[in-house]
């Protein structure tokens, strides 16, 4: 999910920071344990989302414990000791993610990402062989919006809810595969959904300007009839993409309040009421700074 969806720590206690602290280290250890110690290179903070769902949602108690960092000795973390399928889940999702891609990356027409994904490859090949077979679903649902996406991109798609479907579907079928049927998992569905969206809304927003720079697909462009630099902070593009953004993110936070479970929910209500709007935010902003210097 590119590293959008993150909390707002300002807005968070103590406590609540250091738990959601402990889900991506708890992560860390997770990864290292199913995949190797390498694949723990690969962690971010995008899968943490999942666990965080598909725990409320199951309300899963989650019990702790501190232990030294194994890459940084001197600092002491906190782990969850009863780390469940969740965290399983998200690490094959790490995984597959991190693999589509290096191969997206490999097709980069710039030396240096290419030479990258081009030495990290075969490493990540085998951890894919291996989360594929723990988990074919997963592969299946992202490989399968991979092409739809680039369908999209090749059709040159003028319309942004249209582009942002796929990524917005697959979210959704990721973070229920694995629950059971019922009025949790519909709602975690919805939830997922419009993350998905707002997600694939907020990097199209971010990567305006150097989309219209190197000649790239982007739906906003296309679709508010971006031609020039200045345009990019125009009033009408502008609030028609804040717009969507924010309904998307409201609808998320509002169909979220439908969850019962109170595992990591604090966490959850910051993401989806602070966070999000304070990564809108702070990408708006780069388009001030265009209107100024225009």
């Amino acid at each position: 999910m590119f590293g959008y969806v993150r909390v707002c720590k300002a807005e968070l206690k103590v406590r609540e920071y250091e738990e959601y602290r402990a889900v991506y280290c708890s992560l860390c250890k997770v990864l290292g344990r199913e995949y190797g110690l390498g694949a723990r290179a690969f962690l971010n903070y995008d899968a943490v989302i999942y666990i965080l769902l598909h725990d409320c949602a199951e309300n899963a108690e989650a019990a702790y414990e501190r232990g030294r960092c194994p890459f940084n000795p001197a600092k002491r973390c906190a782990y969850q000791t009863n780390c469940g399928e969740s965290y399983r889940a998200a690490a094959a999702l790490t995984v597959i993610l991190t693999y589509h891609k290096v191969r997206d990356n490999l097709h980069d027409e710039k030396s240096l990402k290419k030479a990258a994904a081009a030495l990290i490859y075969p490493l990540i090949s085998a951890y894919y062989k291996k989360a594929q077979k723990r988990y074919p679903r997963f592969a299946e649902i992202v490989a399968r919006t991979m092409e739809d996406q680039a369908a999209l991109e090749q059709a040159n798609c003028a319309c942004a809810d249209e582009a942002a479907h796929p990524a917005a579907s697959a979210l959704a079928a990721l973070c229920t595969e694995t629950m059971a049927d019922g009025a949790q998992k519909r709602v975690v569905e919805r939830v997922a959904y419009c993350l998905g969206r707002w997600v694939y809304l907020i990097d199209a927003y971010d990567d305006m300007r150097d989309d219209l720079k190197n000649g790239a697909y982007n739906p906003f462009l296309l679709q508010y009839g971006v031609a020039e630099s200045v345009d990019l902070s125009a009033a009408q593009t502008q609030e028609g993409i804040l717009r969507s953004l924010h309904m998307t993110a409201n609808e998320a936070a509002v169909s979220f309040e439908l969850l019962t479970g109170g595992v990591h929910r604090a966490i959850l209500e910051n993401i989806l009421q602070d966070g999000l709007e304070m990564t809108a935010e702070t990408v708006r902003r780069k388009y001030d700074e265009v209107k100024q210097d225009g």
